[in-house]
């Protein structure tokens, strides 16, 4: 019997991941952000783990240019320590359980994102 898991092992910044599960969807993902984002450049790791139905996360930061990243196919007994994510809420729900103080700060911070969205495209 093979007690082994697929999965991917990332090598970045002096660190080394071992992601995988027995049944998993997972997403390695290179982002570089519109104008107006807080973060140009990030890389995420993920996955969906089907067999407990839970979304968790390896790695989720800003990168710069120049950094490296190695990525290999590879066999493991355990993933490396992982994020569980929160499964996401009806927006109803999530505002009722808010405060009018949280609710201004979420508002304000929607306000200045589009507000130096507006700002890179020269619209305001």
């Amino acid at each position: 019997m093979n007690d082994k898991i697929l999965g991917f092992e990332l090598e970045e910044g002096g660190r080394t991941i071992f992601a995988g599960f027995e049944n998993v969807s997972m997403t390695l993902i290179f982002t570089k952000n519109p104008e107006g984002r807080e973060r140009n450049l990030e890389v995420s790791l993920g996955a969906n783990n089907l067999d407990v139905d839970e979304s968790v996360e390896w790695l989720n930061k800003e990168i710069k240019l120049g950094d490296t990243f190695v990525v290999r196919v590879k066999e493991g007994e355990k993933p490396s320590p992982y994020f569980v994510k929160e499964k996401l809420r009806p927006y109803v729900e999530v505002f009722k359980n808010m405060s009018e103080e949280e609710l201004l700060q979420m508002k304000l911070k929607q306000f200045l994102y589009l507000e130096r969205k507006l700002k890179t495209k020269s619209l305001i």
